[in-house]
């Protein structure tokens, strides 16, 4: 497989029956969606933070051959099967397609997308070939790693107010909404803070050492484990957008270097012992 190239549902876009155009886009930087405020006597509009992005669009245009999967040649019949095989493919409506941009070998991002559009096939029936153009949407706006990483450490009743780095999740350059973290006993009101925006949570109860917090931060929902208990009301979020998200884990630059980049987090509890832990599973996020 050629790199860079994407790959929808685990199929290449760069096949013996087609292959993506050259000039084909890469992913779009994210608009944010804009709000303004105005005050009667101060000039312009007050300076808001924290703002939302809208969904992006991405297009691709594919070039489609008569060749078969084994890259023997297939006449017209052998373009008309690769095009029902793409309409197939990116006709998908009843759940996302799993759309994926391949940097190398190593290196690849995810996102959830759906076809929104796609033009009618430029056919050259004397070469039997043809000019495919589609346009992805991805609703979540973010790129994501395809496997979550982990990231774990000890919690106490103090914690630096520069905090802690995520080591994990450093290279990100979204914030992560959606992680899954567990909070290992003793612990007593433990409350967790995102040290650039200053939100978080805090679980207002006790952990034995038995016992561990389990919080889900995308489905915003919280139980106390081995019993399977669900506490969810007992947890309160606070700081910026804690209306819609407990915690939001964003990276900063490191020493000003836009190569280094690092979620950090506070960890802070009322009571804490021998064994007292923390540990963090996410994916990485990137705009």
């Amino acid at each position: 497989m050629p790199y860079p190239t994407y790959t929808v549902d685990g199929v290449p876009l760069d096949a013996p029956g087609w292959r993506l155009a050259p000039g084909t886009a890469l992913r779009p930087l994210p608009a944010v969606r804009t709000a303004e405020v105005q005050v009667p006597g101060r000039a312009g509009d007050l300076p808001v933070t924290g703002l939302d992005l809208e969904a992006t669009t991405l297009g691709m245009t594919l070039w489609v051959g008569p060749r078969t999967p084994d890259g023997s040649p297939g006449g017209f019949a052998g373009l008309e099967e690769n095009l029902a095989a793409l309409t197939s493919l990116f006709g998908t409506r009843h759940r996302m397609l799993d759309l994926r941009f391949h940097v190398d070998a190593d290196t690849v991002r995810q996102a959830d997308a759906e076809v929104v559009t796609a033009a009618e096939p430029e056919v050259n029936v004397a070469s039997a070939t043809a000019l495919l153009t589609v346009l992805f949407r991805v609703p979540g706006v973010y790129w994501r790693d395809p496997d979550a990483s982990s990231w774990e450490a000890l919690m106490g009743t103090e914690s630096p107010p520069e905090g802690v780095a995520v080591d994990a999740l450093s290279g990100s350059t979204a914030p992560i909404v959606d992680a899954r973290l567990v909070l290992s006993g003793p612990l007593a009101r433990p409350e967790v803070t995102d040290v650039a925006t200053g939100g978080g949570f805090r679980w207002d109860g006790t952990l034995t050492a038995n016992q561990s917090l389990e919080v889900d931060c995308e489905r915003m929902t919280a139980r106390v484990l081995p019993e399977g208990r669900d506490v969810t009301g007992s947890v309160t979020a606070f700081g910026p957008g804690s209306a819609s998200r407990w915690l939001r884990l964003t990276p900063e630059r490191v020493a000003d270097d836009p190569y280094r980049r690092v979620p950090r987090v506070r960890l802070e509890a009322a009571d804490s012992g021998d064994g007292s832990r923390i540990d963090i599973h996410a994916r990485r996020a990137f705009l």
